[in-house]
């Protein structure tokens, strides 16, 4: 039977839709995740930690360092995340916050959560420095995304005539030391497919595990494949969150419910994933549920604890299977509301190159509306931010600009005028004054930005009105101001051009393996048959899941090596890596090497690296050395010893045709798993830099250098090419022009003096 309601929601914009046709099965009576239970609380002197998680305010979203409130009423804003599936027992803000010594007794500092005042603190000049700890009313924190508002309303001591804007009316909260402790527990589900997203949740704050269970011991790249699709979709629905996902053997055993015949031990404590045929998972299913599966089949069951669930994805053969795990991968999906699902067709989406990744991808006229941006109030508290995602390869001619035309209203103001200042990715960009006193709309304001300024990726364009007053003593009222999402941006011609290796536009756009959005220049190549290994290619392939947005149907897993035209990523530990694979590499794991400090490269040059492309380098700032330095210090010794390590490395391999190869290698294959369950967590993954990339178990930083030759990916027109040399080395380019002027005034003075020998011969003859 068709199912056409059953359509995928992915990208709408591209009007791209995926089709499935189904045979439903019945659903149950109703699904058991039930709503955060209330109750009541109040703000309270300091107590004892609840038991659970503790969360840094610097870790929800916040900006990096103390987060400032500047002016008479200033305003920033967290958000707390819900899951459904946890009932909380206990909140509490931990506050630790400083203000200016120049506010009077008038001044407070108010907490918001979900527009309720739940905590007022006076600012106080004799007691600058606050600590409080607030305990959250548990009936105002939702399911989802609640706001969290810290709001001042800072007064000086000058009472006479106030400033809104005076340089001592401020209050930090500092980020690092504030926290926010959480005490939650699993809710007990009767969870159905259309719960899905619910389960796999971002926003869970206990932690999570996911383990793949295979009816037989991965041994195929086809094996491979169908348990990397799963990853790719734990990896899509947690979204940002990490995924660490292990690979289980299944073992005969006396189970319960949906699986008698399983061994349940070392399970419990984990979401778990059974994946195989329906003869494969024959000794371990329950009957009733066999005698369910005629075509690619997803059932979901809760696990005996009642907490964790056990989703079956199987088939009556092995294209069937990786048919389920397809439709399990793509988030976007409305499944429906029953636990077992037979799927006889699904069509995935052809999605353009470079999305989704990227919303601009070409030259052209893009609306507010297509970049992700709905029509919404501007406010300084709350400033319109618009998402601008760049190709990953994109390189900006100098002269290049991004025009944008805007549609804004705003408000009147008599006594007052507004500017709108302009950020990019934080950084100040340009100010846009409005001189309306009646107030008014304003249709096709032309701005301009240049296109160099915003880096491959995403970037995050935003606008903050500030309402300044024309008078001395006269005071400023509310900001009222609305940004239209018909507003445009007009994109220059985009060249594709980048240098590498570079470990961080990978880590950052998993740049070159997904230009094409179905992954078919990717080839994953796990070097190890273990369940370390395969859990550690997993794990990895789910981090890239969740850069590209989009599950890569055409990637390739494999045991053996890449397939012709694709970019290789090697994961295995040391003596499973293929040896030709590291014939390029910019270190073979024979030498040992001192990583002397994070992100400065050795000063020995490679024998892939000649004199003159080092010297470019050291000139051009990219290939520094600094024997002082002692910031990591961090060592690694040759002869294929990596202990309690993991080496990141990125190199073009002769091996491939020439493409890029990373290679995640450690010491053992229990380690490489380790390394990379702890790589792929932001404070590592977003630090990956250089060619060699080095993290050290229990050590905070990533040591990072640059080390092996550089080259380009992509090309651009011959001057475009003279110009990107020119900026990357500009003092070769200064050595050449002096070096062309000195030839030039040289030539010069052999013509000047030869012609002046020849006009004093002549006079010589006339005498």
């Amino acid at each position: 039977m068709s199912l056409s309601k059953i359509v995928a929601r992915v990208f709408p914009a591209l009007l791209l839709h995926a089709v499935v046709q189904a045979a439903p099965m019945p659903a149950p009576a109703q699904a058991a995740i039930k709503p955060v239970a209330a109750a009541t609380a109040s703000v309270a002197a300091p107590t004892p930690p609840a038991p659970g998680r503790e969360i840094r305010l610097a870790d929800m979203g916040a900006k990096p360092g103390a987060m400032r409130l500047t002016r008479l009423d200033g305003a920033a804003m967290i958000s707390i995340p819900v899951s459904r599936r946890e009932s909380l027992k206990s909140a509490i803000l931990h506050l630790v916050a400083t203000n200016s010594i120049a506010l009077d007794s008038r001044s407070q500092l108010l907490v918001r959560l979900n527009d309720r005042t739940v905590a007022q603190l006076q600012l106080s000049a004799r007691q600058p420095e606050i600590t409080a700890d607030i305990r959250l009313p548990l009936e105002l924190l939702k399911p989802g995304y609640n706001q969290l508002f810290f709001r001042v309303a800072q007064h000086s001591q000058d009472n006479q005539c106030e400033d809104p804007n005076a340089p001592e009316l401020w209050t930090e909260i500092d980020t690092s030391q504030s926290t926010l402790r959480l005490q939650s527990e699993l809710k007990p589900v009767t969870p159905l497919l259309s719960d899905l997203n619910d389960l796999f949740d971002p926003k869970q704050n206990l932690a999570q595990k996911f383990n793949i269970i295979t009816a037989a011991h991965p041994d195929s790249d086809d094996a491979l494949i169908a348990g990397g699709m799963i990853a790719q979709g734990i990896g899509l629905k947690l979204r940002y969150a990490q995924a660490p996902i292990s690979q289980v053997d299944a073992r005969a055993g006396s189970g319960a419910g949906a699986v008698p015949g399983l061994q349940l031990t070392g399970l419990g404590d984990a979401d778990n994933v059974l994946i195989g045929t329906a003869e494969e998972l024959k000794p371990y299913l329950d009957g009733r549920i066999l005698a369910q599966i005629r075509d690619s089949f997803l059932g979901l069951y809760p696990m005996p604890d009642g907490q964790h669930v056990m989703l079956v994805v199987s088939g009556t053969n092995a294209g069937q299977v990786t048919r389920a795990a397809q439709v399990f991968a793509w988030q976007h999906l409305e499944f429906p509301q029953q636990a077992q699902w037979n799927i006889s067709d699904f069509t995935p989406p052809e999605l353009p190159n470079y999305l989704p990744q990227a919303n601009i991808a070409t030259e052209g006229t893009y609306s507010f509306k297509q970049l992700g941006f709905n029509t919404a109030p501007v406010t300084t508290v709350s400033p319109a931010t618009v998402n601008v995602n760049m190709p990953p390869d994109v390189y900006a001619q100098e002269d290049a600009q991004m025009e944008f035309h805007l549609n804004f209203s705003q408000g009147a103001m008599i006594n007052s005028s507004m500017i709108i200042n302009v950020y990019l990715n934080g950084v100040f960009q340009r100010a846009i004054s409005v001189e309306e006193r009646q107030g008014g709309f304003y249709d096709n304001y032309r701005m301009s930005l240049p296109l160099r300024h915003f880096r491959p990726g995403n970037n995050v364009l935003s606008f903050s009105p500030v309402i300044m007053s024309n008078h001395q003593c006269e005071q400023t009222g509310a900001i009222y101001m609305s940004l239209f999402d018909d507003s445009t941006v007009k994109v220059p011609f985009i060249y594709r051009f980048a240098q590498l290796p570079d470990l961080s536009r990978f880590a950052s756009n998993v740049f070159p393996y997904v230009i094409h959005s179905d992954g078919n220049q990717l080839s994953l190549v796990v070097a190890g048959h273990d369940s370390a290994t395969i859990g550690a290619a997993w794990t990895l392939l789910a981090k890239i899941a969740q850069k590209q947005t989009a599950p890569m149907a055409a990637a390739q897993v494999t045991f053996g090596k890449p397939t012709v035209n694709r970019h290789a990523i090697v994961v295995g530990s040391v003596g499973s890596l293929p040896a030709d694979m590291l014939k390029d590499a910019p270190w073979t794991l024979e030498k040992n090497m001192i990583f002397a400090g994070a992100s400065i490269p050795v000063a020995t040059p490679t024998a892939e690296s000649n004199w003159l492309h080092q010297q470019f380098n050291s000139m051009a700032g990219t290939n520094r050395s600094n024997t002082e330095s002692t910031y990591l210090n961090t060592s690694v010794a040759g002869d294929a010893q990596l202990n309690r390590q993991l080496l990141v490395m990125q190199f073009r391999s002769r091996l491939i045709d020439k493409n890029t190869a990373t290679v995640f290698v450690a010491g053992n294959p229990e380690q490489l798993l380790q390394g990379m369950r702890q790589m792929v967590s932001p404070p590592y993954w977003d630090n990956l830099a250089g060619d060699v990339a080095l993290l050290s178990f229990g050590k905070a930083e990533l040591a990072t250098q640059r080390i092996g030759a550089t080259y380009d990916q992509g090309s651009i027109g011959g001057p475009q090419y003279l110009g990107y040399m020119v900026s990357k080395y500009p003092w070769i380019w200064y050595c050449i022009v002096m070096l062309a002027l000195l030839v030039l005034a040289w030539l010069s003075w052999r013509q000047l003096r030869a012609h002046l020998r020849r006009r004093q011969g002549q006079r010589n003859i006339e005498i």
